[in-house]
């Protein structure tokens, strides 16, 4: 089923380049294919090589000039008639997915719906390759350069693929804006992230469930802290694991836990509070503790995104678009702490499970439309 809805996909798509006029739900034809291939691809995989491979080969059919960075991330610039050294609108979105499936990917088609594991992972980098594609047809033509931006590196690991371009002269944004697959019309105002692993261990051959007991202590005990008196901190619990196998004591677990402030100096101390006590009731018991970071993303400066956020609305209102507004990490605060507009938006409606997505097919030409139009409205 899946080969013969991406036939149909592409032959659609693929009369674009003998009809450029004719209606733009081919583009999404093809934005859609290009998903669909993307998501059967392995992520993820050292460099995301299989997936980079792929931007690649549709970035050389579009006659652009893509450059991989010493990451393994992929740039290509859509220049205009500006002047070469003006700051570009840049486009950014993830090549990776952490649900990636060796048959649950094989995405499966009808005439409403798109369904596959990790599906809504893929229509990120589709939407940017759809921007370029319309942008070589001479039929998208905003007002600045944009630079577009496949990460291979998770946005929020310790480097990322975001220090280079805000350290460039030449590529430094004008404005930024993420793209993901779900969902179209949320807008999320960024908050500050910190995601800890706590590491419980212990030597020690004994009967008791010790370790299980300090696990469930330490968890217990972050979640009743009072972080701030205006309850600007928030924790969450992501994970609680102990043991081995069925009859056997445990002697590792691990506690994953996620911090989110609007401010960055509540953020530190609530990180440094975890690690405390952690500590603290690890020693206590006789167990071994250690605190790794595992992301992080600062919180966002809501001021520079305001004006970019009113033209989001805007244009999603003139396309019937609903919106929904939500408080959240995202990446797009790596550049407004930097004083850059940025923002993240969704592609298509439809729901991310946990072991398929449900993608709405008619929805993905209205999120193609959004972005290029937000984009504009971006460079201006």
């Amino acid at each position: 089923m899946l080969t013969r809805g991406i036939n149909a996909l592409s032959g659609r798509a693929a009369k674009i380049f003998h009809h450029p006029h004719k209606s733009t739900a081919l583009l999404a034809d093809r934005l859609l294919a290009d998903a669909l291939r993307m998501a059967e691809l392995p992520s993820p995989a050292p460099g995301e090589e299989p997936r980079a491979a792929f931007v690649l080969e549709r970035l050389n059919q579009l006659n652009l000039v893509p450059v991989v960075a010493d990451s393994g991330s992929v740039l290509a610039r859509l220049h205009t008639e500006k002047a070469a050294d003006e700051s570009p609108v840049l486009l950014f979105t993830s090549l990776s997915s952490k649900r990636w499936h060796s048959m649950e990917s094989l995405s499966r088609l009808d005439a409403e719906n798109a369904v596959g594991a990790g599906l809504s992972d893929s229509l990120g980098p589709a939407a940017l390759l759809s921007a370029a594609e319309n942008y070589a047809l001479g039929d998208f033509r905003p007002p600045r350069d944009v630079l577009l931006l496949f990460t291979t590196r998770p946005a929020e690991a310790p480097e990322n693929d975001f220090s280079p371009i805000l350290g460039s002269p030449a590529d430094r944004p004008f404005g930024a804006i993420g793209v993901r697959g779900l969902s179209l019309g949320r807008i999320i105002h960024s908050i500050g992230s910190w995601s800890l692993r706590i590491t419980l261990s212990t030597e020690t051959d004994e009967a008791s469930n010790r370790l299980t007991t300090t696990l469930i202590e330490i968890a217990r005990s972050l979640l009743g802290i009072t972080w701030d008196g205006e309850g600007k901190t928030r924790l969450f619990i992501r994970r609680i694991e102990a043991g081995t196998g069925y009859g056997l004591t445990p002697s590792e677990g691990i506690l994953e836990i996620e911090l989110e402030s609007v401010e960055g100096s509540l953020l530190e101390l609530a990180m440094n509070a975890v690690k405390a006590t952690a500590e603290k009731i690890g020693e206590a018991s006789q167990i071994k503790t250690e605190t790794a970071p595992l992301s992080f993303i600062p919180p966002g400066n809501p001021e520079k995104s305001g004006p970019l956020f009113e033209k989001f609305r805007a244009l999603a209102k003139d396309l019937r678009i609903k919106v929904s507004e939500e408080n959240g990490a995202d990446p797009a605060s790596f550049f407004t702490a930097e004083g850059i507009p940025a923002l993240s938006m969704g592609i298509a409606l439809g729901k991310e499970g946990s072991s398929v997505d449900t993608i709405h097919i008619d929805s993905v030409e209205t999120g193609r439309r959004l972005l290029e139009r937000l984009v504009i409205e971006a460079g201006t």
